[in-house]
């Protein structure tokens, strides 16, 4: 998906031999999401978090944060201890969007 990115002017994404979307990457990124993912490695996400303010996205190695409000994000973590050593900010991806639309994972 990050090389159809770049190297593409248009895409569509297809579901069960349906288009679900079409349109340039940065348009499609842009009519679907307006948050980032602040990401963390899961070992430095403390299990004891009962109730943080945002949504959090749990997988195998890592914790996804979705957010409109990275300044308010870091302050939240700040405030339950989480080290932000290895904290990263990254746009929504078309992978991203191709998991929202379809639900389903890409598949090699």
């Amino acid at each position: 998906m990050e090389e159809a990115y770049r190297l593409c002017d248009e895409i569509a994404i297809m579901d069960h031999g349906r288009i679900i979307a079409q349109g340039s990457p940065d348009e499609l990124l842009t009519e679907h999401f307006s948050d980032v993912v602040v990401e963390l490695p899961r070992e430095d996400f403390p299990a004891d978090i009962k109730d943080f303010p945002l949504p959090l996205l749990l997988k195998p190695g890592s914790v996804e944060i979705l957010t409109n409000d990275v300044n308010a994000t870091i302050k939240a973590l700040l405030a339950e201890g989480v080290s932000l050593q290895k904290l990263e900010v990254r746009p929504r991806t078309l992978e991203d969007l191709f998991l929202q639309l379809t639900g389903k994972a890409l598949r090699s």
